[in-house]
């Protein structure tokens, strides 16, 4: 099977308003607003939906409040939709589509669904950064950006009682690879061979439920990172943090704060892997996370790793 990423991300909200207006402003294109609730798009044609919190269209909550619903994952072709269906309706109920797409929950009990990815190829303009030494912007200002535009959806990241739970049904069922990981902690899954270096993230938390901790938009350079951190921030929305970098993916970051819910993410540069990385292992919590930012405490430090033949 082939599970190129994640195509769509459903959330129940309790204020369709502000979540509408906190979406227009983080950059999204929206496709289709009505009673309903909104349809939103990345440029590459991934997308956000949102559906007031109790609309009997949406799988069951992990939480109580606004929140995440169901991830739709995008695959290759109709060959990948069948398997993936025949290797999950062995033990749990699949919701069909004529399409060929389905919904069910994953073991952590969050909606999932699968469908024929409708993402486009995108071809942007080579960045340009001058170099000592290498000079490539020659009588020409940088860009500069007085909002972001997200180009597509990178990562979903949730809190779990039990991390390796959900690592193996995503691994031994999806076909998932391990990436980076907190011993005893944390994973970092990737859905493709050749890919993100992470699709989803799950952590243990102190908790019996599940909880989700934000969704991740990638955009051109750590530029359009500022200024769309900027924009919002002139428009009221509040920091949870940053901008930073990440040490583990390499990723320049701006979260805020998300009426859907726990957070968003503005991401930058972040790794590609393939199946010649090997996976590492941090002795740090997740929490200790970036390598640099502006508004974290001194704890936020580079973790040290080492490789893992897991």
């Amino acid at each position: 099977m082939s599970i190129i990423g994640i195509d769509a991300v459903t959330f129940g909200v309790k204020s369709l308003a502000k979540a509408k207006e906190f979406l227009s402003d983080w950059g999204l294109t929206i496709v289709k607003t009505g009673n309903f609730g909104a349809d939103y798009a990345c440029v590459d044609g991934s997308e956000v939906k949102i559906r007031a919190h109790d609309s009997r269209s949406l799988p069951p909550p992990i939480q109580a409040g606004s929140t995440v619903r169901e991830v739709t994952w995008g695959v290759e072709n109709k060959r990948d939709l069948k398997i993936i269906a025949e290797e999950l309706s062995s033990d749990r109920l699949l919701k069909l589509k004529q399409d060929g797409s389905f919904s069910t929950v994953d073991d952590m009990g969050l909606g999932i669904g699968f469908r024929i990815s409708r993402r486009k190829t995108l071809k942007p303009m080579p960045l340009q950064f001058n170099i000592p030494g290498s000079d490539v912007r020659i009588d020409q200002s940088a860009t500069f950006y007085e909002r972001a535009i997200p180009q597509t959806i990178s990562h979903i990241v949730l809190g779990v009682p039990d991390f390796s739970v959900v690592e193996a049904f995503y691994s031994d069922r999806l076909g998932f690879r391990a990436t980076d990981r907190y011993r005893q902690r944390a994973v970092f899954l990737r859905s493709a061979a050749h890919g993100n270096h992470h699709n989803i993230f799950v952590m243990n938390i102190n908790a019996r439920k599940p909880k989700f901790n934000h969704l991740a938009f990638k955009v051109r350079d750590i530029h359009e990172v500022i200024g769309g951190g900027q924009f919002l921030t002139e428009r009221g929305w509040q920091t949870l943090v940053g901008p930073g970098r990440h040490y583990i993916s390499s990723a320049c970051f701006w979260y805020f704060k998300s009426p859907l819910g726990g957070a968003l993410e503005y991401c930058a540069d972040e790794d590609i892997m393939t199946d010649k990385w090997q996976t590492r292992e941090f002795e740090v919590g997740p929490e200790i996370f970036t390598e640099w930012t502006f508004n974290a405490s001194s704890t936020f430090n580079a973790p040290s790793a080492k490789s893992s033949d897991k």
